[in-house]
């Protein structure tokens, strides 16, 4: 196995991986939720697997539910939609040819029906990803199936493979290995697994962006942050999840792990209310800049929120000026705020963390007290007004001139709609 020690920072936290908790049969036993489910279906012969089983065998909560039904996936409609009638929405039928799937979801659970078809019991295991996720409980009491040794497996806190086949035949599976690990708080991959995903790590350049962006942002979210990313930089696969013209730079990401850190919530950061602020759009702004920050047209079809897109491409590129600007005056930071609009949040939590020294608190006391005003302006001269002061035409100039009046407003040259018909009296022409 690959030691737990390998994914640590160096001199910047320590780990403590305490003992994995005791599997409990019981949870599944009594689960309320998963009878009830079940009842919802109808009370079809079937059995539920994936993550929703580890979890519960480790005590953990869950509302992601993946069942298994036999037959054919005409043979699995009508359960599907007496389910989604009980839980007043519809079902929604995903994928192509052997691989669809009925998708019931509300805002408190998600449901998946998946058609065994004509696999047997252990085929349908054979196909899983890790040996943790292939653990089979049949509804409503049982019992647990478990032909590839997951409970062993769960007990010891090993991520392994349940065959290298499985990684080859979805290579999203590989970036998930290091997703799984920055979720469960102890888990350490398997050597065997490890070498593997090593090995077919180029593949991943040829998976769906949408679904790998969907893994890296699950593992930006997770509780050990770090321990993901240096997962994805040890087994190769940060260059690979990049979009194709995009360049990795594997070494400013690792010497930033521990700004990670700091915006993951593992250690301290020096302004805590701008990481909750930004939320996972700082790390996604860290993560960005590892990549050198590629255009924001290449990284659309990770299908990240566009909000959430727009605003970490924004604080990627913005990380070096937002630290140079930090000492800055008053009125340069407040000119900065401006420009960085809602991406400011994220901005300053990425250089915080980077370069904690600094006096952020300040600044971010200005966003708190001034940021509306200083990022959308209430005008002192509406572009009408301006054109007829300056005898501009509806046009490029007027609007560089609005833009300049914009600008000095938020410096604090000008304060007064008097102030700002004097200021642009004396702003110099273009031929000047």
């Amino acid at each position: 196995m690959i030691p737990r020690s390998e994914f640590r920072i160096p001199n910047s936290m320590d780990y403590s991986w305490p003992e994995m908790p005791p599997i409990d049969l019981a949870a599944l036993e009594n689960d309320l939720l998963l009878r009830s489910v079940w009842e919802g279906l109808g009370m079809p012969r079937s059995h539920v697997t994936g993550g929703y089983v580890r979890d519960r065998l480790l005590g953990k909560k869950s509302v992601d539910l993946d069942l298994v039904l036999s037959g054919a996936v005409e043979a699995t409609a009508a359960p599907a939609k007496r389910l989604a009638a009980r839980l007043d929405t519809r079902p929604h039928l995903l994928g192509q040819g052997a691989n669809r799937v009925w998708r019931i979801e509300t805002p408190g659970i998600r449901v998946e029906l998946w058609p065994r078809g004509s696999l047997s019991l252990d085929q349908d295991i054979q196909r899983r990803d890790f040996t943790c996720n292939a653990l089979v409980w049949y509804l409503p009491n049982g019992p647990l199936i478990d032909h590839v040794h997951g409970l062993d497996d769960l007990r010891s806190g090993t991520l392994r493979a349940v065959q290298q086949k499985n990684l080859e035949d979805d290579r999203v599976r590989l970036i998930r290995a290091a997703r799984f690990l920055a979720e469960f708080d102890n888990f350490e991959l398997d050597s065997r697994t490890a070498k593997s995903i090593t090995q077919l790590a180029p593949t991943l350049r040829g998976a769906p962006r949408e679904r790998v962006g969907q893994e890296l942002l699950k593992l930006l979210r997770a509780p050990r942050v770090v321990t993901g990313v240096r997962c994805l930089l040890r087994l190769g696969l940060l260059e690979h999840a990049a979009p194709g013209e995009a360049r990795s730079d594997r070494g400013w990401l690792e010497d930033n792990l521990p700004a990670a850190a700091r915006l993951s919530g593992e250690s301290r950061h020096p302004v805590p209310q701008a990481v909750r602020a930004a939320r996972s759009t700082a790390l996604l702004a860290l993560l960005l800049r590892s990549w050198n920050t590629p255009g924001i047209d290449s990284i659309a079809a990770y299908a990240w929120p566009q909000a959430v897109r727009n605003r970490a491409h924004i604080a990627a590129t913005l990380i070096e000026g937002t630290t140079t600007t930090v000492e800055s005056t008053a009125a340069e930071r407040r000119a900065f705020i401006h420009s960085a609009g809602s991406a400011f949040p994220a901005a300053l939590a990425v250089a915080a963390a980077i370069e904690p020294q600094h006096p952020w608190r300040r600044w971010w006391r200005m966003w708190v007290q001034r940021g509306p005003e200083l990022v959308g302006p209430e005008p002192l001269l509406s572009g009408e007004q301006i054109g007829k002061l300056l005898d501009l035409p509806p046009g490029p100039k007027l609007g560089r001139a609005v833009n300049a009046l914009t600008a000095a407003q938020v410096a604090g040259a000008v304060r007064s709609e008097a102030g700002a018909r004097r200021w642009l009296l004396n702003l110099p022409t273009e031929e000047e």
